[in-house]
Formats: C-alpha cells, sequence, structure tokens
C-alpha cells in the first residue's frame, strides 16, 4: 500500500497545482471549466506516468457527472490479475486510506468546497477490463 501513498501523494500536487491555476482571475471561465482545461493540460503533458513497476496513471479527466476528477491507471505485472482484487478487506483498506487522505489534504480545499467528486479507476494493462473503481464523494469526505 505504500506505492499507493506515493501515487496519491503525486496526484494531490496534481490537483493542487490544478486547483492553483484555477484560482487565477478570469472573466470567462468559471472554476469547473478552468479544472476541466488543466486537468486536460496536465494529461497531455503528464501522461502516461510511469508511478512505480506495475502502475501507470494514464490520465486525469474533469468529470460533469458526478462533478470532480477522475483518474485512470493502467495496472500490470503482478498487480494484473483478478484474485488480488478479490479480497474486498483489502480493498476496503485501500478506499479508506484514499477517503482519509482527501479529508486531510488542505491542497484539496476548493475542491471538496465545490463538492467535487473523486474517482480512481484501475485497469488491466493487458486487456483493459476493470479491476477496481474507488469513486470518493461528499459524503465521505466531509
Amino acid at each position: 500500500m505504500n506505492r499507493h501513498l506515493q501515487t496519491y501523494r503525486l496526484l494531490r500536487n496534481a490537483v493542487a497545482t490544478l486547483v492553483a491555476a484555477a484560482l487565477l482571475p478570469s472573466c470567462t471561465e468559471s472554476f469547473e471549466e478552468r479544472c476541466r482545461r488543466e486537468a486536460a493540460d496536465f494529461t497531455a503533458k503528464q501522461c502516461p506516468r510511469r508511478l512505480d513497476e506495475c502502475t501507470r496513471l494514464d490520465s486525469m479527466t474533469f468529470e460533469d457527472t458526478p462533478v470532480g476528477f477522475k483518474y485512470w491507471y493502467s495496472v500490470e505485472g503482478k498487480l494484473d490479475a483478478d484474485s488480488i482484487y478479490a479480497d474486498l478487506g483489502q480493498v476496503e483498506s485501500y478506499r479508506e486510506t484514499l477517503v482519509q487522505n482527501v479529508r486531510a489534504d488542505i491542497g484539496l480545499r476548493q475542491c471538496k468546497e465545490h463538492k467535487f467528486t473523486f474517482t480512481y479507476n484501475y485497469v488491466s494493462a493487458t486487456d483493459g477490463h476493470m479491476l477496481m473503481e474507488h469513486v470518493i464523494t461528499p459524503a465521505d469526505y466531509e
């Protein structure tokens, strides 16, 4: 789970950068529109990004429904096995770690004030099927 904490920190920094950029004065863009633009810029410039030997961040998008950020990861090697995600206790423990990190992260303050949802999707690098999805909603982090 330590690599997941590193991944979370990388994304936290990316989101904090996006939020900071979104706070720049603008007469024509809403907060959500700026977040959408910055997420697209981040994906174009920073993705794909190898996070560790088994995990790659493929993209980060801004979503309208529910409003928030969605992160897409590909996993390979030892993590690219359905059996790993069958352990519901471990999957739920990882989700709870994500929730605690979102709660504690002051860099996400503006996003949380706007009631953003943070969705983390993990897909198989072998065939693209969904291995795991975690949806962190305002009800989880408030």
